[in-house]
């Protein structure tokens, strides 16, 4: 009896063919009433439902609550650091070196002798001057009192008055030249290069040493025209060195004319160095102040970009997400001063990549989270010690 009806199916497929198509309505068609019959028991509360689901889906941030604080925008510029003033010492007669009284790198006060040049023959020709000038001196008064006498003509006169001044003049000259021939330093510093030395027989004009100035030293800078204005004479400015070592100083020279290859100009700031510890030549970064603007502090992170690539940030403003263009005040390795604000802001700092301006999102404060969090663990500590009770 089976094996016939096997037989008779098989002969006629179409059979098996309708039994499914019959199996597959069935199964479509029994989920959407079950639905419909659901949603007709639910009725009263699909609204509500929806509301929640809503809320539900919307997409989730952390924000932080800022507040501006006043604070300083400064320049920063880079700079070397150079010398006060410096001088090339040039021997002011001609004769041999007969003594070395200081050395290269030897500091040096104001008057000091550095080097002794030979005398040679200059006190002999100054007593020479010394008795022609006696000579000339009675000599003129002799003329100038026959000529009041009215017995000397005055072309006598004017001429031995002539020469009385010329001895006069070869005297001093001769007495300089003596002077000069012990060569000083005009004024404090240290002598960075030595051109000559014992022995050496020098005409006037060679030089002897390199004096340069450093105490105070100066480091200068090259600062553009947007902070021209802001730059006065006498503002303290502080200096980084290399070392580490911070100095404070004051801006000493601005100039008047930008560098016709970088247009910029140059500005110059004096720092202390009594004991010449601060060497020239040596690097700095300086921070010149220059106003003071309400800013917040903020991570890297929490920088953003609109479709014009403005920079700015994400906030939260009644549940909804805005952009708000910034400018960049100060940064440093942590973080970025940021300025444009009118008061406190909330803004997104985890999950501002995910968001668009103009989306709706459920802001979670940072405190909040933290606070949350901070509970959630310590109630997981009284469980596990309740536990091992």
């Amino acid at each position: 009896m089976f094996s016939r009806i096997i037989t008779f199916i098989t002969l006629r497929p179409y059979l098996i063919a309708l039994a499914i198509v019959l199996i597959l309505l069935v199964w479509m068609l029994l989920p959407a009433y079950t639905k419909t019959e659901d949603s007709e028991d639910h009725a009263p509360i699909s609204n509500q439902a929806t509301v929640d689901e809503q809320e539900k889906n919307l997409p989730k941030v952390q924000t932080t609550h800022f507040k501006t604080k006043k604070i300083t925008k400064f320049l920063t510029l880079y700079g070397k650091s150079e010398a006060n003033s410096g001088a090339i010492i040039r021997a002011e007669v001609a004769g041999k070196i007969i003594r070395m009284n200081s050395r290269k790198g030897d500091y040096v006060d104001r008057n000091k002798s550095i080097v002794n040049i030979e005398q040679s023959e200059l006190p002999a020709k100054l007593k020479q001057a010394k008795a022609s000038l006696i000579e000339r001196e009675l000599t003129y008064k002799a003329v100038k009192s026959l000529n009041d006498k009215g017995l000397q003509g005055r072309v006598r006169l004017a001429e031995e008055n002539s020469l009385f001044l010329s001895a006069q003049t070869d005297l001093a000259q001769l007495q300089l030249s003596l002077k000069r021939t012990n060569v000083v330093a005009p004024f404090n510093g240290i002598l960075q290069q030595q051109f000559s030395d014992l022995g050496d027989y020098l005409q006037v004009g060679d030089p002897i040493f390199r004096l340069e100035n450093v105490d105070p030293i100066v480091i200068r800078g090259d600062a553009t025209e947007h902070h021209m204005n802001d730059l006065k004479l006498g503002k303290t400015v502080t200096a980084t060195l290399l070392s580490g070592e911070i100095i404070e100083g004051e801006i000493s020279f601005i100039a008047a004319m930008a560098d016709s290859n970088s247009s910029t100009f140059r500005v110059e700031i004096e720092f202390p160095n009594p004991e010449q510890k601060i060497l020239s030549g040596i690097s700095a970064k300086l921070a010149i102040p220059l106003y003071q603007v309400e800013a917040i502090y903020v991570s890297p992170s929490a920088l953003a970009l609109d479709e014009q690539g403005n920079l700015g940030v994400k906030l939260v403003q009644d549940g909804v997400v805005r952009f708000q263009g910034i400018t960049l005040v100060e940064t440093d390795n942590d973080g970025v001063w940021l300025s444009g604000f009118k008061g406190d802001v909330d803004i997104i700092t985890l999950g501002q990549g995910f968001v668009k301006v103009g989306d709706q999102v459920d802001a979670v404060d940072q405190a909040e989270f933290e606070t949350n969090k901070s509970e959630s663990k310590s109630s997981l500590e009284n469980t596990s010690i309740s536990s091992q009770e």
